[in-house]
């Protein structure tokens, strides 16, 4: 068979895609529907007698988006091809998602003398991105939520941190460390350790102070504290407490630590250094220059927290925090010395030049203690 055998109404009649052709009349009421294969029939409902002198307008309802044809009339009346997608109706007035293609037909004398229009129901996917623009519409929502969950948590996480930096300006790091990972423990049960135990004292604090503004004397305590506790935690030891003018450290609680007695030694050793740094500040602001006087001991101690349920404070106590705090009392004459007991002698008489002061008795105690006194 040739192609020009080929009956174009039979070709119409087998595609599976609507068609309908209309006359050019494009102003309402028109244009008028000429022809509509079987598939318009089963789409639409309409039979083609019902539907054949009728416009297409027939299919449009209350949901029907009219400005989707705004361009139409011109695009055809140039003989191009014009598309567009809406909800139409059928017959018994179900709504129905279609798409349009509209293209000129010519004549011989190459007129446009109809329009043919191909239709295609595209309900299903129209529904499904309907459906997935919904879904993506819930999941920005959930995504804002979550971001919004997530800018609440980040608050609080930082103001927690916020809390926790100060807290740790008021309780050892080392203690809160504890603390949390005895968590099935009772927080109040005590432990006996072996500790080296360091009192730092500023000689003639209390004559200096006589002298000052209560504001001087702040920025007097607040010099001295800082630059020692960097010396302190550089050297694995815990600030047990200030106690006015005075420094107490442990070397092994509340965590225990490498060689505690040699690293107080060191840590004592190096803290009469700073001195230098210290009176260079106070010079600039106060005139005044500090010497102090430390004193160090090793032995057992009670440790943990200590207090109420409403007010809990780690500490340490026994013999041997008295003995260490006694040793300290001893360089009262002494400026930037450094005093030790045989307990610490013992284990750091390699490491460091001492002294021997020969058994010195000591208040609170019937036996006299060996004292040595570290050089370098």
């Amino acid at each position: 068979m040739r192609q020009s055998d080929i009956d174009p109404a039979t070709l119409l009649e087998a595609m599976s895609e609507s068609i309908l052709v209309t006359d050019t009349q494009l102003n309402a009421p028109g244009p008028f529907i000429i022809y509509v294969n079987s598939s318009f029939e089963k789409m639409t409902g309409w039979s083609r007698d019902e539907i054949i002198g009728k416009s297409p307008r027939i299919l449009q309802g209350p949901k029907t988006d009219s400005s989707i044809f705004d361009d139409l009339q011109d695009k055809l009346l140039k003989g191009k091809l014009w598309s567009g997608r809406t909800i139409n109706y059928r017959k018994d007035g179900s709504e129905f998602y279609m798409d349009w293609s509209i293209t000129p037909a010519y004549n011989t004398s190459g007129e446009i003398y109809q329009y043919i229009a191909v239709q295609k129901e595209v309900t299903q996917i129209v529904l499904m991105e309907l459906k997935l623009q919904e879904v993506m519409k819930e999941e920005k929502k959930r995504i804002q939520q979550i971001q919004k969950i997530n800018n609440k948590l980040n608050k609080v996480v930082s103001q927690q941190n916020d809390t926790l930096e100060l807290f740790k300006k008021y309780v050892p790091e080392a203690v809160i460390k504890k603390s949390l990972s005895d968590k099935n423990s009772n927080i109040r049960e005590g432990e006996q350790l072996e500790v080296a135990l360091l009192f730092c004292d500023i000689r003639g604090f209390t004559a200096i102070a006589d002298r000052l503004r209560p504001d001087e004397v702040v920025v007097l305590l607040n010099t001295f504290y800082s630059v020692m506790s960097e010396v302190i935690i550089q050297h694995d030891g815990e600030i047990n407490e200030f106690i006015g003018d005075e420094i107490f450290v442990t070397f092994g609680a509340p965590l225990p630590i490498l060689k505690p007695a040699l690293a107080s030694v060191h840590c004592a050793l190096a803290m009469i250094e700073s001195m230098d740094e210290i009176n260079t500040k106070l010079k600039q602001s106060l005139d005044v220059e500090l010497d102090v006087g430390i004193g160090i001991h090793f032995g057992p101690v009670i440790a943990g927290n200590m207090g109420s349920r409403h007010k809990l404070e780690y500490s340490v106590t026994g013999s041997a925090v008295i003995t260490a705090k006694r040793v300290e009392a001893l360089t009262r004459d002494l400026l930037n010395s450094i005093l030790i007991t045989r307990a610490v002698f013992d284990k750091v008489n390699t490491q460091v030049r001492t002294k021997s002061w020969g058994k010195i008795p000591i208040k609170g105690r019937d036996e006299k203690i060996d004292v040595f006194q570290v050089l370098s």
